[in-house]
């Protein structure tokens, strides 16, 4: 479920307006599209667990519910 999920992330790359759109469109003129997709998956992947891993415990903290 989680490789579903990050692949459709990834997927959001290939608009205008992300923040990852130049990274694939770089990547795709060396690779075809699934494979430009799936690099900027494991980017996503590394960035999430660099975030993880810098707060610490507070990441596995509850989120308070909004009012």
């Amino acid at each position: 479920m989680l490789r579903w999920a990050v692949f459709e992330a990834a997927q959001c790359a290939c608009r205008e307006r992300s923040p990852d759109h130049g990274y694939y469109l770089d990547t795709r003129q060396r690779l075809d599209g699934k494979q430009a997709t799936l690099t900027i998956a494991r980017k996503l992947i590394r960035r999430a667990h660099h975030t993880l891993r810098e707060l610490g415990e507070e990441a596995l903290r509850p989120v308070a519910a909004a009012p």
